[in-house]
């Protein structure tokens, strides 16, 4: 159960204080969800695992649209340069 509880605090830690988390109401809304209608430490630990694995993806997601946006910026500034 400790593992959780830190698990859970750094995930809130980690994605809800950039500008990728989600709000604050939507992870009020995932907590209450778990305390209220799992009874289980698998229902739990499957909830929040797949939190975890959606904002994963969506701060990878983030991050390569920005080694993008960057790659083309720098192309446009060969090719300008080039002329």
């Amino acid at each position: 159960m400790r593992i959780i509880k830190v698990l859970i605090f750094l995930f809130l830690l980690s994605f809800t204080t950039h500008a990728f988390g989600k709000s604050n109401e939507y992870y009020q809304m995932v907590i209450t969800n778990v305390l209220t209608n799992c009874k289980t430490e698998t229902c739990k630990k499957e909830i929040f695992e797949k939190e975890i694995h959606i904002a994963f993806f969506n701060l990878l997601e983030a991050v390569l649209n920005q080694v993008e946006y960057e790659l083309s910026q720098r192309k446009k500034e060969l090719w300008l340069r080039d002329l």
